[in-house]
């Protein structure tokens, strides 16, 4: 009887899943005003899929833990959506459903691989969470947020800095231990920025002022190559591009940018082995599946092994890619949940970058807007980094699926890039009935 419920149960997600991502979608296409049926509909779901899942870890493992830590999630996302709600009634309300569906199905995975990571998770997302309730209401009080751009390079090249002199995962520099925690700079060097780049460009896009903001991009980097983050460091140049082109206008930048990109790659192939590792073991991982390319086949055979609706919760065997509970989260989705329920939760994501460049393309202010597209940006190429690598799309980055991957350092970073698009959501509006308040006063 257990097996044939559990069976079931992976179809009612999978459809479950499908069904809020086609709710995310009719919520974009309705007028703000007439979309009060979708958000009943996305919280139907939401918590639908929450309380299944936690039924069947809690009927595998035997265990009242798992009974008890639902019961908290479920507290703590009652209340972010209600302080959301109360705090900040014109708030998007499809992102905050995106975002806490997101964290509910990262929660979900890390409990089940891991619960006591889990607990540490919600811990720190809580806590997280009630620091970025601030965000809004500080941006709209404190215009001075936009003449800071020098400030905010400094703090970047500083963090980045003594990111240089972290511990090394993987190859790579990318954590600073404190205590029994561990920090990752590069997830707030990815907003101190947008952040930059936006002030910067916002007081001034004559050439020379373009000059020193790409030098001081430049920077950021070329101090991530040196740390041998390359995913965070290609991030980086993708949001700078964007926001360049967002401000100038100027299609002869990006050409530039570009060739040095392509230039860039070359040296840093034959330059770092660890960059030269990484694009062999994505040509050819199989000639290495008892070494270097134990990972990304690992990876690849549970997409495969998944098939359409999953094994099941439980039923599935994801902890055997390593660091499945960061890195390989979509790897890990895909075999327990299933194609179709972890293509949704990538058409959510895509939803989410909509919803962003939706709120940049109306801001009237340039930094506001830019701050928008920068952080869309960076949150969109971020999952098709995760995505792209686990697929073997392309080589492995080493960056987390946001609010899905296990990380305070990632899902703190998150949730205040998301409280800033909020923030730049209640801008629009601001402006908007600032306009049309001096419409009326002609």
């Amino acid at each position: 009887m257990q097996s044939l419920l559990f069976d079931l149960s992976k179809y009612v997600l999978a459809f479950l899943m499908a069904f809020y991502c086609l709710a995310s979608y009719v919520g974009y296409t309705t007028k703000e005003k007439k979309r009060g049926g979708i958000y009943f509909w996305q919280y139907c779901i939401m918590f639908l899929i929450h309380l299944l899942c936690y039924w069947m870890l809690f009927i595998a493992y035997d265990d009242y833990k798992y009974f008890y830590l639902y019961f908290i999630e479920v507290m703590y996302f009652i209340v972010v959506i209600g302080v959301y709600s109360l705090l900040y009634p014109k708030a998007s309300k499809l992102l905050i459903n995106n975002m806490c569906l997101l964290m509910m199905v990262g929660f979900i995975m890390i409990a089940r691989l891991d619960y006591d990571k889990c607990l540490k998770q919600l811990t720190i997302a809580a806590i997280s969470t009630v620091i970025t309730f601030i965000i809004p209401a500080l941006f709209k009080k404190v215009k001075t947020f936009r003449n800071f751009a020098w400030v905010y390079c400094f703090i970047g090249i500083t963090l980045l800095i003594v990111l240089l002199l972290g511990n090394t995962v993987f190859g790579a520099n990318l954590t600073i231990s404190i205590g029994q925690f561990s920090i990752q700079p590069a997830e707030f060097v990815k907003i101190s920025f947008v952040l930059f780049v936006a002030s910067a460009f916002n007081q001034s896009t004559e050439f020379k002022n373009v000059v020193y903001v790409s030098i001081a991009a430049a920077v950021h980097v070329l101090l991530l190559v040196c740390a041998t983050d390359l995913g965070a460091a290609l991030i980086l140049f993708i949001v700078y591009m964007t926001m360049l082109y967002i401000a100038t206008k100027k299609g002869g930048y990006l050409a530039c940018g570009f060739l040095s990109f392509g230039v860039a790659s070359y040296l840093a192939y034959n330059l770092f082995g660890h960059v030269k590792q990484r694009v062999l073991i994505w040509l050819d991982p199989w000639s290495r599946i008892d070494g270097t390319g134990y990972q990304i086949t690992q990876s690849l055979f549970a997409i495969g092994m998944g098939s359409w609706f999953g094994y099941g919760l439980t039923k599935g065997a994801p902890e055997r890619i390593p660091v499945a509970i960061k890195d390989f989260m979509f790897s890990a989705i895909s075999e327990e949940f299933g194609i179709i329920f972890s293509l949704a939760l990538v058409l959510v994501c895509l939803n989410n970058l909509i919803l962003m460049m939706s709120i940049a393309s109306k801001c009237n202010t340039l930094f506001y807007r830019l701050v928008a597209v920068g952080l869309g940006c960076t949150y969109g190429f971020q999952v098709f980094l995760t995505v792209g690598g686990a697929a073997k799309l392309i080589p492995m980055t080493g960056v987390t699926l946001p609010f899905v991957s296990y990380g305070g350092s990632s899902i703190l970073s998150s949730l205040v890039m998301f409280a800033l698009i909020n923030a730049m959501y209640n801008m629009r509006h601001d402006e908007r009935e600032l306009a049309n308040g001096k419409e009326k006063n002609k």
